[in-house]
This record gives C-alpha cells, sequence and structure tokens, in this order.
C-alpha cells in the first residue's frame, strides 16, 4: 500500500521549538471520492481516528508526488465530542517545504476522535459506455451500461465509496495548476455547495450492502444542475489503474429502424438509423445518461454477434432521442429524378440576363424489400430565396423540409415535390 498521498503525523504537544515526536499514521477509517467529469476534479473526503493529548497537538499534511489542490485542504472534526474538545488554531505552511502543511490543534480533553480531511485533487476521472444487443427483428435491444474509474492522481484510494457526477461546473484556477508547488490561487467549487450535494445525499459513509459478488447497484440522484451516481459498496481504485463497473441493464429496450437521408448528420447517403429515447416508454428515462460511446451489436443467433454500429453520444438529458447510423441497407432502396425544369421571369439589364426564378419538380421513390415495416424520414435542405411545396413535408429549418413516413413490409411510395428559386434582383433576399 502506498503512503497516503497525503502523510499525516499527530506531534506531540510543546512549544513550536520542543522536539517533535512523530506517530504512525492510523489506516482510513472511510474515503469517499467525488468525481466530476466536465472539469478534471475530485472532491476527497477521508476519516481516521487520531488520538489527543491535552493541549496544542500538530498534525502534518504532506501532499509530495500527488495533485492535490493544497488550497483546498480542510481539517473538521466529527461528531459532537470531537466538535466540543477540538479546534484548529491555525495552518502554517513551513518554509523547507512547498509540499506540506501543518494544522495546531487545541484539545481541551485527551482521547481517541474521529476527524475529517477533505481536499479536492486532479487525475482522476471517469468514463460511460454502452452496448446494445439487437434482436433478429431489430424492433428491441438488451442495453447494458458501464462506468471506468480511472486514478491517475499519484495515490491509492482502498475501500472509497465512490460517486459520479453529471453535470457542469466552472472553475476560476484548474486543479492541475494548483497542485503545482509555487502556484496559489482560491478552490474552484465553494465548500457549501458541494456540503449541499453531501447533504442530499445523506450520511456520505453509509455503505450501501452488498459486494462484487453480484454487479454493483449504482444509486442516482438529482440536485439542481447536478447528477449523483453513486456506486454501492466500496471500491479499491490504485493510482495507474482503471476499474469498469456495470452502471444498469435494461432488457427488451424498444427500437425503431429508420430509413434516413439527411445529408447535415449522415451525409448524401440513404441510410439505416436505429433509435431509442432515453424516456420511460423504453424503459429508460429515470435519469439522464452520461456521454459515452453506445456499441450496437445484433444478435445472429446460436450465441453469436454481429456489428452494426456506433455513436460518441454526448450527454443524453430524459426524453432525448438518440439516433444511430448502421450504415447503408440494400433492403430499402430510393430512386429520385427530376422531371420538368423551367426558368421563368427572366429580368434583364441591357444584354446581360440579371434575375431569373428556376422550378424544378422531382419524383421520388421509395421501396421497402424487407419482410417488415420501416420508417422512412427524407430530408430536403436548399438555399436562397426558395418556395418548396410538397404533400406530407414539414419544415424541420430555416433551410429544410422532412417528411416521414411508414412503409410496410414489400410496399414501395412515390411522392412529387416542387422547388422553386429565386436568383439574381428576383430574389428578395
Amino acid at each position: 500500500m502506498k503512503t497516503l498521498a497525503a502523510i499525516l503525523a499527530l506531534l506531540i504537544a510543546a512549544p513550536l521549538f520542543a522536539k517533535e515526536e512523530l506517530v504512525t499514521l492510523p489506516t482510513r477509517d472511510s474515503v469517499q471520492l467525488t468525481i466530476y467529469n466536465s472539469e478534471d476534479l475530485t472532491l476527497v473526503r477521508e476519516r481516521r481516528t487520531l488520538s489527543f493529548k491535552q493541549g496544542n497537538n500538530r498534525l502534518q499534511f504532506s501532499w509530495a508526488n500527488t495533485l492535490i489542490d493544497p488550497t483546498s485542504v480542510e481539517f473538521m472534526p466529527v461528531g459532537v465530542d470531537a466538535s466540543k474538545e477540538l479546534e484548529v488554531l491555525d495552518t502554517s505552511f513551513p518554509a523547507e517545504s512547498h509540499e506540506m502543511l501543518i494544522w495546531t490543534v487545541a484539545c481541551t480533553k485527551p482521547a481517541a476522535y474521529q476527524v475529517e480531511i477533505s481536499y479536492f485533487t486532479s487525475g482522476i476521472s471517469w468514463s460511460a459506455e454502452y452496448t446494445g444487443v439487437v434482436n433478429g427483428s431489430e424492433d428491441a435491444m438488451d442495453l447494458t451500461a458501464f462506468v471506468t474509474v480511472h486514478n491517475r492522481s499519484g495515490e491509492d484510494y482502498e475501500d472509497a465509496s465512490v460517486r459520479l457526477v453529471i453535470g457542469v461546473i466552472h472553475l476560476v484556477e484548474r486543479i492541475i495548476d494548483l497542485a503545482q508547488p509555487g502556484t496559489g490561487g482560491g478552490r474552484g467549487m465553494p465548500r457549501d455547495e458541494w456540503e449541499d450535494m453531501e447533504r442530499a445525499e445523506g450520511d456520505p459513509n453509509n455503505d450501501a450492502a452488498g459486494g462484487m459478488a453480484r454487479p454493483k447497484e449504482i444509486q442516482k440522484a438529482g440536485l439542481s444542475e447536478y447528477y449523483i451516481y453513486t456506486i454501492e459498496g466500496k471500491e479499491t481504485v490504485p493510482h495507474a489503474w482503471s476499474k469498469r463497473l456495470k452502471s444498469f441493464e435494461t432488457k427488451g429496450v424498444p427500437l425503431s429502424t429508420v430509413y434516413r437521408l439527411e445529408p447535415d448528420k449522415f451525409g448524401y447517403a440513404f441510410t439505416k438509423v436505429l433509435e431509442f429515447k432515453n424516456d420511460e416508454e423504453h424503459k429508460l428515462g429515470k435519469e439522464p445518461l452520461p456521454d459515452g460511446l453506445v456499441r450496437l451489436y445484433k444478435d445472429a443467433g446460436n450465441g453469436r454477434l454481429s456489428w452494426m454500429g456506433a455513436l460518441a453520444s454526448k450527454y443524453i438529458p430524459k426524453k432525448e432521442e438518440v439516433k444511430v447510423n448502421v450504415g447503408p441497407d440494400a433492403e430499402c432502396t430510393m430512386k429520385e429524378r427530376r422531371i420538368s425544369l423551367r426558368k421563368r421571369d427572366l429580368t434583364f439589364q441591357e444584354r446581360w440576363l440579371v434575375g431569373w426564378t428556376t422550378v424544378e419538380e422531382f419524383e421520388t421513390e421509395v421501396r421497402n424489400f424487407r419482410d417488415r415495416d420501416v420508417e422512412v424520414e427524407i430530408h430536403r435542405s436548399m438555399a436562397g430565396d426558395f418556395e418548396f411545396a410538397g404533400e406530407g413535408f414539414e419544415k424541420h429549418d430555416a433551410d429544410t423540409q422532412k417528411i416521414r413516413f411508414t412503409l410496410k413490409a414489400g410496399e414501395a411510395r412515390k411522392f412529387k415535390f416542387t422547388i422553386t428559386i429565386r436568383s439574381g434582383t428576383n430574389s428578395r433576399k
């Protein structure tokens, strides 16, 4: 086991110039990691039971070879008795070391008391990933989510309670900069803000039951613009290690198969997209889902899986739709042809054409060769001063019209639309 990122030692009560006697550091009673992923930031709260003598005691804290923010380190007695009998008189920073501080703690009644030392560190992060196994008819999938904790902080954390925070925070200075010798500044998040988060979760050291004999339960709770994932039980996260944990598993999440032409997102090809929503109708929606890689596989039978596609998804709020492009599929085709082109309202200046209006009419045929119904969605984007006319189309944005419909198994559908574009002096824009 590594020495604590901070070396703690209780010194015998004496004047500052007296000989200092170091006492062996007891093991942690508990440690909690609250990892914020929007910034390189982790709140560490650790509790230890220390023996204090009557009078002034000196407690040393060192953060050598770690990424701890020294400006964030705080000492707090835990419990009514400790709060009554212990008082931090001052905090000093020895000249001989830029990686150490010393608390002078007054004790009115000698005894063993539990204390909490909290600080921010960088170098600990977490990532999310999702694996979906799609059934043969592509109308449902089994979705499993994982979170992986990465520790590059320089310190081992044994038997830690781990909490993962979704949400954006704003730091005045980066913790990794504050952790370097000779740098200064203040802590990025006010103490009362993260204390509110602790109270929202209850006792931070009340560990949930259970161990690694079964998948960890990850409890979720909302607080203001943050969302907290609390991993059940305790985890040991050594320095330079990563640990992967199951977040949740949901069977039979409904899927929609959509054949989509949407150039801005999927290019100028007609592609197959699998869609689901983070809502209760799709057996999800209990909480927002963090950024992560969504991988989809198809159940090919006999325990075999075939690759379908992946999406590097951003934060997924409740009721947000997730669309995974799994590429072209020849079982659904689209043909389009221009059936007329004419120009009108020609405007000349002297001998030059300076204004004109173009009218184009198109016919599109979509055919479904599959033995099941599919959804089709087609986007048409235009530029300039235009007018669009087509039955079944609706406005998607200022430059785009779209049409969406269900195409039954083996069915073909044709539809027409007209685009009128005014150019040159005819343009009203």
